[in-house]
């Protein structure tokens, strides 16, 4: 997904949704976001306190590049980032 995709897709939802990236059947938490030659990598880890929408949109303002990947980086690997679903609080990156 192109980070333009992605904001445009966030961009009415509540600010205090947590945001955590579901594989396997475990729920990591997203911690941070980082700009990479091969686009916006956002960094999951087993345990940690998982960003909100709130953080994570002040963290695209500062990227500029709409045309970017979305990836996910989680144990050594890197995922495309396809779509996500939503929870009562979550938003579930897949």
């Amino acid at each position: 997904m192109r980070l333009a995709d992605f904001e445009l897709s966030l961009a009415n939802l509540k600010n205090n949704f947590q945001i955590f990236f579901e594989s396997q059947g475990q729920l990591l938490p997203i911690v941070s976001i980082k700009r990479m030659t091969q686009g916006v990598v956002l960094s999951a880890v087993p345990v940690g306190t998982p960003l909100t929408l709130e953080q994570l949109s002040k963290g695209f303002l500062s990227l500029t590049d709409d045309h970017a990947q979305v990836l996910i980086a989680s144990a050594g690997q890197e995922h495309l980032v396809f779509g996500y679903r939503l929870t009562q609080t979550k938003i579930l990156i897949s």
